[in-house]
């Protein structure tokens, strides 16, 4: 008998939102991803490259208080979404007193451009919304699957040796108002957006901070800084000589 102990959940949607609240939502995306493109955070770590620069938070208030109307309510649906994935996924009773935190980051593709093989290692899930997946692409059964056209490409995270890795993969076609989460374990990557417009969508990363012993766990340090002394019940004892022995 085979069980499937530990099967990877994928949930797979549509989402809720009008077409002109998916609008309003690009719009937003697009506006934010070129501000801070232009205007890139500048962080604490040394050496830090153009990738890092351009990583931020929608999420943040500085964002937000330039968000359209339908934010909240995407916020809300993100979260409540969330919620109801780890109970019917995982088996989390108690979801709904957990606390999570999130961080959305707008992405967008030109003509050409992909998403490189990647997983997400700072979270434990991770939630796409598929706001504009430009036009004129040829349908599916006509591509090419050598190539392709934006599909979100799922790797299975079981590891098998030389099974062949085309029949480890998942194709998910891609269009406005998709909604996909996954575990951020799961190695994914796009074929190459080969339609015309801009490829646009929200990707928000999710962590469950609570009930996962964080709590437990204290700062080191700083960098630069002399190590603690250690308490002095920690200290090592002189050995003992041979008349102090029992």
């Amino acid at each position: 008998m085979i069980e499937m102990f530990w099967p990877t959940p994928v949930l797979r949607d549509e989402s809720p939102w009008t077409a002109d609240e998916l609008a309003a939502l690009r719009d937003f995306a697009v506006e934010r991803f070129a501000h801070h493109k232009a205007h890139p955070q500048e962080h604490g770590l040394p050496e830090v490259d153009t990738r890092l620069r351009l990583q931020h938070n929608l999420f943040h208030p500085q964002h937000e208080e330039l968000a359209p109307e339908v934010w909240g309510q995407f916020k809300s649906w993100v979260n409540d979404l969330y919620r109801g994935y780890l109970r019917e996924a995982h088996g989390v009773r108690n979801a709904n007193d957990l606390q999570i935190q999130a961080r959305c980051i707008p992405v967008l593709n030109q003509p050409g451009r992909r998403a490189q093989p990647h997983y997400h290692h700072t979270c434990d899930h991770v939630l796409c919304l598929y706001l504009d997946c430009g036009h004129g692409r040829s349908p599916p059964s006509e591509r090419d699957w050598a190539v392709g056209d934006g599909e979100l490409i799922l790797q299975d995270p079981r590891p098998m040796a030389g099974f062949p890795f085309w029949e480890k993969v998942r194709y998910i076609e891609t269009r406005p108002g998709l909604v996909v989460l996954h575990p951020s374990r799961v190695w994914h990557e796009t074929n190459p957006f080969n339609a015309q417009g801009t490829r646009v969508l929200l990707v928000v990363t999710l962590r469950v901070a609570s009930h996962n012993y964080c709590e437990l766990y204290t700062e080191l340090g700083s960098p630069g800084r002399p190590a603690p002394q250690l308490d002095s019940q920690l200290k090592p004892r002189p050995a003992l000589n041979s008349a102090e022995r029992p």
